[in-house]
């Protein structure tokens, strides 16, 4: 059974995927799991702002846990590819609603509390390390560079996508992929 501390978290994350940091209030997110405002305060002494990190850091690792599956086994391309297409996936099955489960919240942390910054920021690290780990094992040379290269696109584009309704801007960053990987 899902503790509620856990609920609070997930029910976080995914708003805050839908609507951002500013959009996301604790009102409905005490709606939504279904419990008094006590229980926030209970599980986050310090409200809103522990609360969002806490969400934070479950979507990046639930995103990067996604992304894993997509690479696992796969020569570098190919895995690269599939990493996109569950990008693509999340913006379609969304119907382009959900943005990133870190971007929706870095767009706006230089604003807020610098553990929120310094949460995104650990987080798109640890996604950079981890796909610099994967390009290794798979022979990539300037694996780390070309990590962050490619996390720099697939970020980039991800937005495009989402702002524009169209899939196409991530989709053409399956081209780049062999350019980058052979510079």
């Amino acid at each position: 059974m899902i503790s509620t501390r856990d609920k609070l978290i997930h029910t976080t994350a995914a708003l805050i995927r839908r609507k951002g940091y500013f959009g996301t209030g604790i009102s409905e997110v005490l709606a939504e799991v279904g419990v008094p405002k006590g229980s926030l305060y209970h599980h986050f002494p310090d409200g809103k702002d522990e609360l969002i990190k806490a969400a934070i850091q479950y979507g990046g690792e639930n995103q990067m846990m996604r992304y894993g599956v997509a690479l696992k086994g796969k020569p570098a391309i190919e895995g690269l590819n599939a990493m996109v297409d569950v990008m693509i996936d999340d913006l379609l099955s969304s119907d382009f609603k959900d943005a990133c489960p870190i971007t929706a919240v870095a767009a706006v942390a230089s604003s807020m509390d610098e553990t929120i910054r310094v949460a995104c920021e650990q987080i798109f690290k640890g996604w950079q390390d981890d796909l610099s780990g994967y390009l290794l094992r798979r022979g990539v040379t300037n694996a780390h560079q070309k990590a962050q290269q490619l996390y720099t696109m697939f970020e980039g584009a991800f937005v495009l996508s989402q702002a524009h309704k169209d899939v196409k801007f991530l989709a053409i960053q399956k081209t780049y992929i062999p350019i980058i990987l052979k510079s």
